[in-house]
Parts: C-alpha cells; structure tokens; sequence
C-alpha cells in the first residue's frame, strides 16, 4: 500500500471512528465500512456510542466478576497502551487493590499444610487483619520467633488449580479469535496471551519473587540509598512468601513531610538512578513500580522496594538497544531511533520503511522544539507506541513493561516535586552511558564477542547444508513461507498462467483466421459464404481475443 493509501485508510479509520462516536454507528455498519476500524475503536464502538471511559468501568467489573486470573490479566494488560485507550487503561490499574479479602481460618489452614504446624507454632505474633490483599494473595504482619518483624503473603487457597484452568480457556479463546478475525491474528493475541500466561504462572510461585528479590537486593548491596526487603527462607514455600518489614511511607506522599527542595531533588534523582542501574546496567527491574510499591524511609532517607513477583528482563543486547533508543531521543537523531525502535520490536516485511521513518521523524521534531524541563517522556513514549501500532509493528511484553515502568516513574517524580523532570534528572546517566559504550576495552569486548557469534554461525553452515541436502534427497523437506511470501509466489503464477493463456487464445485466434482464410480460398457455397462468414468470423475472434487479452491485463500480472 502506497504512502497516499496509508493516509486514505488512516483518514477513514478517523471518519468512522468519529461516526460511530456521536451515534452514527448504523450508518457505518450498514454500508460495510466496520472492518476498517482498528481494535481500540471495535471495542470502544461495542459500548454505548463509544464512551471508552464506560467501556473501561464496565470491563473493570466484568473482570473482577470473573476472579483472580481475570483481574491479573486485566493488570498486565494495563500495559498495552498499544492496544487499548487510555481511558480503559486507568480504568484497569484500579484492578490493584480492589480485591476481597480471604478468611483468616482459610489463612491459617494455609500455613498448616505448607509447614506442617499451626500458625502459632510458626509465628510468635500473626496479626489476623491483612494489610493488603491482592488476585493471587494477601499480606499479614508477624513476628518471628527471633523477634524480627516480617511479611508475610499468603496464597490464596486453591488459587492455582483456577488460574490454571482459566489460562487454558484463555489460550482456547485467543487461537478462535485468531482464527476467525484478522485484526487478532495481526496483534498476535495468541502470542500476547503466551507471554502474559508465562508471567502469571510466574507469579503463582513465591519462590521465584523470593530469588527476584535477592536479585534486586544484590544489585545495590554496595548503594546505602536502596533497601531492599531480605527473604528468610526457612519460612519461605512456594505458596508462602515470608521477608522483612519495611517502615516507610508511600513515595507519592512525600509532599506531605514538607522536605526542602534538595531534598527532594535527592530522593527524585536516587530514584532515576536506581532505575537506570535495573534496567541499562542489569537487565533485571521492577516490573510494577506503581507507588504502592516504593516507600520512603526518613529516618534512614531511603527508597524501599517491594512486591518483587513481576519482573522485567531485558538481554545485553536488548539492553544496548534501549540505550540507543534513550541516546536517539536526547540526541535528537532520528536514525538512531529508528535503528533501536527495530531491533526492540517485530517489524513485518511488509512494513513502509520510509513512512515509518517519516513518522519518527515527525515525533522527532516535536521534540526538540520542547524544553527538555518541559518535554513529557511518556507521552513521547507512547507516541512510539502508536506509531509502531500504526504500522502493525509488534512490540514484545517486556519492551511494553519497560514503557510503562517510565511513564509511572514519571508520574511518581512529578508527584514528589512537579518542577522535576525524568529526562533532565537521566541525563547525566545517558552522557555517562554513552562514554561507557565507547570505552576501548568495553568496544573491543563487544567486537570480540561479535566475532565468535558470527564465526560460530559459520561453523554451523556445513551441517545446516549436509542437512537441507539430506532432506532434499528423501523428500522430506519442509518450507515455512510468510503470507506476504505466499502472495508473491501466488503473483508469480498467476503472472504465468496469463502468459499462458495468452498464447493459447492467440494460437486459437490465428487457427480461426486460417480457417476462415481457407475456406474463402477454397469457397463453397454454404449459408456461410452468403453471409461474409469470414468478415464476421474475424470480427467475433478479434473481439474474443481483445477481452482477452483485457482481462488479463487488467490483474496487473502479466
């Protein structure tokens, strides 16, 4: 599809989107125009004249109706502001604490089967009303018998045996919809609900939040700013997570401790610094730093973290690439962010580079005309977002987590002090990433590393030939071919059949004119002959021919 295409369709898609929003949504399906309407608008045209706002409380509750597994789905997909309006977005972040809670004797049976003796006999002091309560668990004070104050969450009863069971009929439902709606199989629902199934699963063991948490505590053993909560083991199941309390305050409501203004800048900038170590330096963050989750300690002046059970990984080269990306965007270098924008998400062949270019390019400009103390990260963020979505880019989960997580971190900063701003607070770590990136002995490292990864693929070319050959020759070999492939190869048939057809119908238009030609030559006196058979008999085969030879012409495959 040309630029000129693209732009018709995305003006349509507004047209249609407008229509259905103030009330005209018959006209629209009544002349067949609903196909060109993207997920969002679907869904936004199936509630009341698309009041996305309605759409989200609706989906809210209807998730919370249908329990853990749901509401943990509606959680992860707050992230997806790929895929769904911002107002359905807020509305799915409310999912966090609205839960009910689980009996205290249903607790306390918990705790008897996993450790094989009653609450009591395990806890000094248990207090029985929870501090929180979440989809998959919920936390109570205690105290243990060395008199340390913990933590401890609590699985919900039989939680797994639903959210298992519930994951299958999720993972059944995103193969029908691919399978009967188009718009489905180019999201990729069925690899959406994989990655977000696989998170899930993760989250119903608390061993694994346990060791994500010992993670995050080794990565700033050496940072007396950071504390981050120590697992204690011997009270630790898969289903019973046990780990020190930590005393503090939620970081957003540190405007009310009326601290001077360096302080704050302090608190704002140890924060960006612990998230550019997680994420640039470690590869391994927080994947849920909504401000429940961050405290402040005054006492000591140190940010806690918390709720460890949903992380963000990011590779080393994934890791470069979302540098490059930061770089791109402070550096205003639109190459550079396109480069990154295609090595951190799935770009089909059939994409319009130039476009796509242009359209980075646009956000681009936009932003280097705003103050960098002005500029709002998150928006722009969101705007890749939107113009990878446009041009049916996939953007993996992870990637998605990474730009929630800067957004939130943004909130939480201009919540702390609004004259603060994320970007001119990261900065100084870009700079210095960027003179770490071109330090010699780190560049020859990474050209090192290169080269054994290339001359390893080299070692590998004879055996991946010997075994093409060897398939070849027993008939056994299998080709994967993508859809945009298969209409190229589609095209190409079609291109030879029409040849095709072309000779034969000129061969049988030349037998015609021969015959009529004998028969005039050799003339009898038939009915045909009486009435210029051969005047008309070429006529009617040159006609024949014409149309034709049209029609094929008109496929545009000749």
């Amino acid at each position: 599809m040309g630029t000129n295409g693209i732009r018709r369709l995305k003006r349509y898609r507004e047209i249609v989107s407008l229509l259905m929003k103030h009330g005209f949504g018959y006209i629209v399906q009544e002349i067949g125009l609903t196909d060109t309407l993207t997920i969002k608008d679907r869904l936004i045209a199936d509630f009341k004249e698309g009041n996305s706002q309605e759409m989200g409380y609706c989906l809210r509750h209807l998730l919370e109706e249908l329990g853990p597994t749901f509401i943990k789905l509606g959680q992860l997909l707050s992230i997806r502001s790929d895929l769904l309006p911002v107002e359905v977005i807020r509305e799915l972040e409310l999912l966090q604490d609205h839960v009910n809670q689980v009996s205290i004797n249903e607790i306390k049976d918990k705790i008897q089967l996993e450790f094989g003796q009653a609450g009591e006999d395990v806890f000094v002091r248990f207090n029985e009303t929870p501090v929180g309560s979440a989809s998959i668990g919920q936390v109570h004070e205690a105290v243990l018998p060395t008199g340390q104050e913990v933590m401890v969450k609590v699985q919900r009863p039989k939680i797994k045996e639903t959210v298992f069971a519930d994951l299958e009929i999720i993972k059944d439902l995103a193969k029908m919809m691919e399978n009967h709606y188009d718009w489905a199989e180019h999201y990729h629902i069925t690899d959406l609900m994989d990655e977000l199934s696989e998170s899930i699963k993760n989250e119903l063991d608390y061993m694994e939040e346990g060791r994500n948490t010992e993670t995050i505590q080794l990565q700033f053993e050496n940072d007396n700013g950071i504390k981050v909560p120590k697992i204690y083991w011997d009270y630790t199941t898969a289903e019973i997570l046990t780990m020190e309390r930590i005393d503090g305050i939620k970081i957003t409501e540190i405007q009310q401790l009326n601290l001077p203004q360096e302080e704050k800048r302090q608190i704002a900038d140890r924060l960006v610094e612990s998230f550019v170590t997680q994420i640039l330096r470690e590869g391994f963050f927080h994947g849920d730093p909504h401000p429940g989750n961050i405290h402040y300690i005054p006492e000591t002046k140190q940010l806690g973290f918390i709720d460890l059970g949903q992380i963000g990984r990011l590779s080393s080269r994934k890791r470069y690439d979302v540098t490059t990306l930061m770089i791109g965007l402070m550096n205003e270098d639109t190459d550079l962010i396109v480069k990154a924008m295609y090595r951190l998400t799935y770009v089909p062949s059939s994409v319009d580079e130039k476009q796509f270019y242009d359209d980075i390019d646009r956000i681009r400009k936009k932003f280097s005309h705003t103050p960098l103390g002005e500029l709002n990260f998150g928006l722009t963020i969101n705007e890749l977002f939107s113009v990878a979505h446009n041009h049916q880019i996939y953007i993996p989960t992870d990637f998605m987590m990474l730009g929630k997580m800067l957004i939130t971190l943004e909130g939480i900063i201009s919540d702390i002090d609004p004259s603060l701003n994320l970007l001119e607070l990261a900065k100084p770590y870009s700079q210095q990433l960027l003179v770490e990136r071109y330090n010699p002995v780190k560049f020859g490292k990474r050209l090192l590393k290169d080269a054994e990864d290339m001359a390893e693929s080299f070692t590998k070319i004879p055996g991946q030939l010997e075994d093409v050959l060897q398939k070849t020759s027993e008939g056994d070999l299998k080709v994967k071919i993508s859809v945009h492939e298969l209409d190229d190869i589609f095209t190409k048939i079609d291109r030879l059949s029409n040849k095709f057809s072309f000779s034969l119908t000129l061969l049988a238009f030349s037998i015609v004119v021969l015959g009529l030609i004998v028969g005039a030559t050799f003339g009898t006196n038939t009915i045909l002959t009486s009435i210029h058979a051969l005047e008309v008999g070429f006529v009617i085969a040159f006609l024949m021919f014409l149309w034709i030879i049209y029609s094929i012409i008109k496929t545009g495959r000749f």
